[in-house]
């Protein structure tokens, strides 16, 4: 095929045309580029220029009108006459055609003298004019909405815009008084020179103070002198720079008009004013526009001239190229299609190949060295059946058979091979025929090796689930994802007592009853949309109508593309579990109800003791009074009312214990400090402690210990604890009690002594009602509710309160109740 070159006449006419259209447009466009660009230029320079003639012309006002008002300050301090004074503020206003007005003010508003006559004598407000300079000094005030000092005094309405700029000079007068020179300066003067400075409609100007307020503006800025514009202040405008501390500058954004402006901005002179000159960038585009018309507009024609010349010659040329290149394109298909077969051949893994009649290969491609690791051209005029381990199949496959009737045929060929793998491979052949008599053979070769390796080890895999199955003690099955039965076990057989051949295939709860086969096809439809496991209990009742209990256990498994496929079940019978769980409820129930009426017969037969109770300590104690000349009836009453005071403390005991477990003596929670509850018991148990001559060592720190309790019932706690230690100290030892801070902040309060113990296996049952450790029971002398109660208390309060044995001898028994802070509210 002979060789074309990409340059033909065609793309090179096109082309040439192309590259003049462009250098035509390429020129032009930067003569726009350029012009736009020292247009923009330009522009800036003028706009700063101009907010400099104006920054001049504003400063020089503002000085003209301050050197004035100095002068005529320094006359007015020195006395003239009236009339003098009065002829020199006319004479100034006349000469600086800026003011709108100057008069001199005295301290109360007051304007004693002015040059218009209308201005005499009106009474100005208070502060009308601004903060009032010091003595000698000079301000400059914010824009006042006035026509005059009459019309400030009058507060007419005045339109908007209208209005001037205060001047003040601070003097003393001859006869001591302070007074102010005022000189209203008139914004429409400076406005009227910035029109006229800038000679361009579209233009706009201002004066504004740093706060983004309008003193003096242009009619075409779209706002009105005394507005306050905030957005002159917002990020790069002009006012936030200048504030920042630039002196002038440029920039491009939103201005004294919303749309985007090209501004120039210059700050005036030891004053806080800076003046704004600004141009919309839409002006700027038009004028742009202007240039592209005059300029551009000719070089698109010359380029669309271009264009369509070099178009028109390469049409031409390309009709005569159609034809070469039909003719190049037939010849480079056959080419490629060669090559194409050609690569699909060498990239096919199977082998393809060909053989004649007897099936001696005449043809094999690369897939064969791969395979055999030899060269293709050894393979050729050998009998294809060498190929696949002298397989005797595969040489069946070339038995003598006419041309015409020849069909094609497909068998597996397996063999061992050298290394000793397994190898299989699946064999197609069709008949090639060449003419009449003539046969060859097409086919190919697929390595099935690893799919049959697969195959064997999926039918392993099957072989163990279904032995797994068979052999669990548990009744399974397996559900597909239209809830039909796969397969189920013998347990499960000998469970549901329905043969498996019966069940395959049948939808799974259908021999339940309609409730119950309700529960379980929702369970499973959950499941198979959502995959993973599941576990719920149920209730079946089997054949014999018998109610059982069952533990469910549910999971999916997933087919080739993870979607779960079908479920897998487990039951587990735990009928006998519920059974004997609810049989331990009804006993719980009861042992409460026991425990219960205990409680209410505590309580009965405490409030039946008290009455003869009390009477026996009465008559005691007038028995004692009226024997005290006989020693041995007095010894006898004192023994009766003894033995009463015990049985009266532990009905007590009873009663409070009984209150406390049946919820009847309710806790009323104070904010409270608990140093000041242990000192009153240490205090009230003196007597005992100095009966046995024992000493009480208290440590309860300097610290606030704040707890929300009930006052009575905590003293309850402290004074058995107290009580308690004092019952089994030995006479003249010490009793040690300390409170505190615990480790996490809670309030801890330790009551240690140094008797007999208690021992360990007891530590935790001394706490239970009627119980006394074995070490102290037959010297104690106690009921046994005492430290029950208290364990009562402690819970009630959100607390907790244990025993331990303490190194050397002795117990100490610690309580641990919930900290507040000092200035806790208390709880309801």
């Amino acid at each position: 095929m002979p060789h074309r070159s990409r340059w033909r006449p065609s793309i090179i006419t096109a082309g040439a045309g192309m590259l003049l259209a462009a250098t035509v447009l390429a020129g032009a466009t930067y003569g726009l580029w350029r012009d736009h660009r020292e247009l923009t230029l330009e522009t800036r320079e003028r706009q700063a220029l101009l907010a400099r003639v104006l920054e001049d012309h504003a400063s020089r006002s503002l000085d003209a009108a301050q050197i004035a008002l100095a002068g005529l300050a320094d006359v007015a301090a020195r006395g003239v006459p009236p009339e003098v004074l009065q002829a020199l503020l006319g004479q100034t206003q006349a000469s600086l055609g800026f003011l709108r007005g100057i008069a001199l003010v005295d301290e109360g508003g007051h304007v004693l003298a002015a040059a218009d006559p209308a201005d005499r004598g009106v009474q100005l407000p208070p502060g009308s004019l601004g903060p009032r300079p010091g003595p000698g000094q000079g301000s400059i005030g914010g824009f006042v909405a006035a026509r005059s000092f009459a019309g400030l005094a009058t507060g007419g309405i005045v339109p908007p815009g209208v209005g001037f700029i205060p001047l003040l000079r601070a003097l003393r007068l001859p006869d001591g008084r302070f007074a102010v020179l005022a000189a209203l300066l008139n914004p429409d003067a400076l406005a009227n020179f910035q029109q006229l400075t800038l000679n361009d409609p579209q233009a706009a100007a201002a004066l504004a103070d740093l706060d983004g307020r309008l003193l003096a503006v242009t009619s075409d800025a779209e706002h009105y002198a005394g507005e306050q514009l905030p957005r002159l202040l917002a990020g790069q405008a002009p006012l936030a720079r200048v504030r920042a501390g630039s002196e002038h500058g440029d920039w491009q954004g939103p201005g004294l008009r919303e749309a985007p402006q090209l501004g120039s901005y210059r700050a005036l002179r030891a004053r806080p004013y800076a003046v704004l000159v600004e141009l919309p960038e839409a002006a700027l585009r038009q004028r742009s526009l202007g240039t592209l018309l005059e300029l551009g507009l000719p070089a698109f024609g010359i380029a669309a001239a271009l264009l369509t010349l070099s178009g028109v010659g390469a049409a031409a040329l390309r009709a005569r190229e159609r034809s070469e290149l039909a003719l190049d394109d037939a010849q480079r298909l056959v080419a490629e299609r060669e090559r194409e077969l050609s690569a699909i051949f060498g990239s096919v893994h199977d082998l393809l190949f060909r053989t004649d009649g007897a099936g001696r290969v005449t043809f094999i491609n690369e897939g064969y060295a791969r395979l055999s690791g030899q060269a293709v051209g050894q393979m050729l005029g050998r009998p294809l059946q060498e190929l696949f381990g002298g397989s005797p199949r595969v040489a069946a496959l070339f038995d003598a058979c006419a041309a015409d009737d020849a069909k094609p045929h497909k068998a597996r060929a397996d063999w061992t091979a050298t290394d000793g793998r397994a190898r299989s491979f699946e064999i197609h052949l069709v008949p090639l025929r060449r003419g009449p008599g003539q046969l060859e053979w097409v086919g190919s070769a697929a390595d099935v090796s690893g799919l049959v390796r697969a195959q064997a080890e999926l039918r392993a895999q099957l072989g163990l689930a279904r032995s797994l199955l068979a052999s669990s003690p548990l009744p399974m099955s397996v559900l597909d994802r239209d809830n039909r039965y796969l397969d189920v076990n013998r347990a499960w057989e000998q469970f549901t007592g329905r043969k498996r051949a019966d069940v395959l295939g049948t939808r799974a709860a259908s021999y339940l009853r309609p409730e119950e086969a309700a529960l379980h096809d929702a369970r499973d439809a959950e499941l198979l949309a959502r995959g993973g496991e599941m576990s719920y209990e149920a209730v079946w009742h089997g054949s014999d109508g018998r109610r059982r209990d069952l533990f469910i256990s549910k999971s999916t498994f997933a087919d080739a593309q993870g979607r779960p496929m079908g479920i897998v079940v487990c039951v587990m019978d735990i009928s006998e579990f519920r059974e004997a769980e609810r049989a331990t409820r009804a006993a719980r129930d009861a042992a409460l109800e026991a425990s219960r009426a205990k409680s209410d017969f505590i309580a009965n037969i405490s409030h039946e003791l008290r009455t003869p109770l009390q009477s026996i300590l009465g008559f005691s104690e007038i028995g004692v009074l009226r024997a005290r000349d006989q020693a041995r009836l007095a010894e006898l009453f004192t023994d009766v009312h003894r033995a009463g005071q015990r049985m009266l403390s532990l009905v007590n005991d009873l009663l409070d214990l009984s209150k406390i477990e049946r919820g009847q003596a309710p806790i009323r929670p104070e904010h409270l400090d608990l140093r000041p509850l242990a000192a009153e018991v240490g205090r009230e148990l003196a007597p005992l402690l100095d009966a046995r001559a024992l000493t009480l060592d208290a440590d309860l720190g300097g610290e606030e210990l704040a707890v929300l309790a009930d006052p009575l019932r905590l003293q309850q706690l402290l004074r058995n604890l107290l009580a308690n230690a004092i019952r089994f100290a030995p006479m003249g030892s010490r009793i040690e009690l300390r409170a505190g801070r615990a480790e996490d902040g809670q309030v801890r309060v330790d009551v240690a002594d140094r008797g007999p113990g208690i021992p360990p296996g007891e530590l935790e049952s001394i706490f239970e009602a009627f119980v006394q450790s074995s070490a102290t029971r037959d010297a104690a002398g106690g009921t046994g509710l005492g430290l029950a109660i208290c364990r009562r208390i402690a819970e009630a309060h959100g607390g907790r309160i244990w025993a331990a044995n303490r190194e050397g001898g002795g117990a100490v028994i610690s309580l641990l109740l919930p900290a507040v802070r000092p200035a806790e509210p208390a709880a309801s």
